[in-house]
């Protein structure tokens, strides 16, 4: 009997930890294009979103653009640069409501370490 108890509760703690595992935390993402810094919120929507939020700046001599939204990829959303000398296009990703409406979003210094490292 006691063994049957512990097998059980053994099979109920793997289960509720991969339902856990499985399931995705939801948030709320600003969406909008051309939306520049400093943020208006008025002027922006927001969508529900479980894999990043990511604000996208793209620099050129003389002007840039700013885009905020959802990520749509599976992997979620990655921080990355392309480009050089300061203009380019520059992700930036974060995981709470709302946390894309920053003018600087900093990069996840534990991400930045695990992609280096692979």
């Amino acid at each position: 009997m006691h063994q049957i108890l512990m097998k059980t509760t053994a099979i109920l703690l793997i289960l509720s930890t991969y339902i856990i595992s499985t399931t995705a935390y939801q948030f709320y993402c600003y969406s909008c294009t051309n939306c520049n810094d400093p943020f208006n919120a008025t002027k922006s929507s927001f969508v529900l979103c479980s894999n990043g939020c990511y604000k996208n700046l793209n620099k050129i001599p003389g002007s840039y653009a700013v885009e905020r939204g959802c990520s749509s990829s599976s992997d979620g959303c990655t921080n990355k640069i392309y480009g050089v000398l300061g203009y380019g296009i520059y992700n930036y990703c974060c995981w709470d409501n709302y946390c894309n409406f920053s003018m600087i979003l900093k990069f996840n210094q534990y991400n930045t370490i695990i992609q280096v490292i692979l």
